[in-house]
């Protein structure tokens, strides 16, 4: 297919004005220390395909940042100092006036700003809760006695991590004048 019918045919299937990038939240991926390249071992670069069968774009990059310059993202997912990064943007946007996104932090490392929004930190033993943040035992919820630069590949912090976008990218696709779902609370 030529550039010319692909420009037609993605006329026809998005809304007027809309392009490919309006369409689809961003999720950007942030490693840590010592991950400076995309593999499916270590790090929270695995989790970039099944963000994107969750219908988001994804940019993945390291806790420097380097190629995520500008970018607004609608999630930002870090492991270790790439979590530290995430909250760090996190605050520059909303002290810009911007919305904060969802911040998914997993082993943020210690001196790691507060929460700015919302966040979910997951951690396994020394490492910190993030005030502000609704902090997550990594052990008790399935990660037992997996070390720091395994955690972010394990499936039971993975499945929970694609637990909370699959639920953010329901909320950003709900009519604004929803309300908000109500909490059901017990007896």
């Amino acid at each position: 297919m030529n550039a010319k019918c692909l420009v037609a045919l993605l006329a026809l299937l998005l809304p007027a004005g809309a392009n490919a990038q309006e369409t689809r939240p961003t999720v950007l991926l942030l490693d840590g220390l010592g991950v400076y390249v995309k593999n499916d071992y270590i790090g929270v670069s695995p989790l970039a395909g099944p963000l994107r069968q969750q219908g988001y774009d994804t940019v993945l990059d390291t806790h420097f940042m380097t190629h995520s310059g500008g970018l607004k993202p609608a999630v930002i997912i870090g492991h270790s100092l790439g979590g530290t990064s995430a909250l760090r943007l996190a605050r520059k946007m909303a002290e810009s006036g911007q919305t904060p996104p969802l911040v998914i932090t997993i082993d943020a490392a210690p001196g790691s700003p507060g929460c700015v929004g919302q966040c979910i930190n997951i951690h396994g033993p020394g490492f910190p809760d993030i005030p502000g943040a609704r902090n997550v035992d990594a052990w008790k919820s399935g990660a037992f006695l997996v070390s720091h630069a395994m955690l972010a590949t394990n499936p039971s912090i993975q499945r929970m991590v694609l637990q909370l976008t699959a639920q953010h990218i329901a909320h950003l696709a709900a009519p604004a004048e929803a309300s908000p779902p109500r909490a059901v609370h017990p007896g």
